[in-house]
């Protein structure tokens, strides 16, 4: 009984070495590395299969030589677990624009899924480390993917790294916003606006008698505002001033106020003789230049009397009404409808 103790005790002892034998090169299959540390991708786009921009930033823990980085795009941030690129990734034709920190880097090669970098060898500080990446294609399937990063003493990102560690992205379904800017014209005429279109007041003009020796006059106002790409036009529409057959003249060319004759004219500016009207005020449009002179009206029906070249805010503009007769003229009621209509350049 003793002796088979002692052979016992003796294999027991045989397997122990066996083990102690077989651990160690268990054991040096893996290597001390730095990790990568203040790590972070910025996707400037973050939607499916879009060309857009990647920026990866990181500091190294501690110096070590680099001369060369590898980002490698995978599906799963381990180290070590077999990197299956994203569906839909291409980073083959992505250009470095920009780097900050460990600098001096060009791009050695790429492929669908991986960019290398080279450069001379140098020993990296601490400070952080940008590298920006233009015409990279995102992967197409919704949900998070990985890079991962890794530096090499070596020019190809050939041997052991020295150090490395993962980012996380994720390619999101973007919200779509839809909305639409309407044609404006926003157009009024009434013998007074005080404010704007709401507070347009009143269509009859009351010049009372008209007689040989007084100029009648009065206004009228209208505001226009657009956001036409080409502008707008308004036109003045109706005919002179008449009583059945007889009429009042409608000055042609424009001329001053004259008492004692047939005339019938209009001006969209502040004069002095006689004291009536008033500049356009606000927007962008402009007068045209049969009615822009002070103290000279004219009349043509159908003419264009104001204009804006392109989108306006509202403006408002005074047309002023002069009627003179001569001694002569026919007695009766002389009236007109004067319309004005604006048009915009969509």
């Amino acid at each position: 009984m003793k002796h088979k103790f002692n052979l016992l005790g003796l294999r027991l002892l045989v397997l122990s070495l066996l083990v102690a034998w077989t651990l160690p090169p268990f054991i040096g299959i893996s290597h001390a590395y730095a990790t990568l540390q203040s790590r972070s991708i910025y996707i400037l786009t973050s939607a499916g299969g879009a060309n857009t921009t990647h920026t990866f930033s990181f500091t190294f823990a501690v110096p070590v030589s680099v001369a060369s980085l590898q980002f490698e795009y995978c599906t799963d941030p381990i180290d070590g677990v077999t990197c299956v690129a994203p569906n839909g990734l291409d980073v083959s034709g992505a250009i470095l624009d920009s780097q900050t920190g460990q600098t001096g880097f060009s791009i050695l090669s790429e492929s669908s899924s991986t960019i290398i970098l080279t450069r001379p060898q140098a020993l990296s500080d601490t400070a952080l480390n940008t590298y920006q990446f233009s015409d990279a294609t995102n992967p197409s399937d919704i949900g998070p993917f990985f890079v991962r990063i890794s530096s090499y003493a070596s020019s190809d990102a050939s041997g052991a790294y020295d150090a490395f560690s993962s980012v996380a992205a994720n390619i999101s379904t973007g919200v779509n916003i839809n909305a639409e800017v309407p044609q404006i014209l926003y157009f009024c005429s009434a013998v007074t606006i005080p404010t704007d279109c709401s507070s347009a007041n009143g269509d009859f003009i009351d010049l009372s008698s008209l007689l040989s020796n007084t100029t009648r006059y009065s206004t009228s106002q209208f505001l226009v505002g657009t956001n036409a790409p080409n502008g707008y036009n308004v036109n003045v529409n109706g005919p002179t001033m008449s009583s059945g057959t007889d009429t009042i003249t409608a000055q042609t060319p424009p001329a001053i106020n004259k008492v004692g004759k047939s005339q019938f004219g209009i001006n969209l500016k502040a004069n002095l003789t006689p004291l009536v009207g008033a500049e356009m005020s606000g927007g962008s449009g402009n007068v045209i230049a049969t009615y822009a002179t002070s103290n000279k009206f004219a009349y043509t029906d159908g003419d264009v009397v104001a204009s804006g070249p392109g989108p306006s805010d509202i403006g408002k503009y005074t047309v002023s009404y002069i009627v003179n007769v001569p001694s002569t003229q026919p007695p009766g009621i002389y009236n007109t409808t004067i319309t004005y209509i604006c048009t915009a350049g969509f």
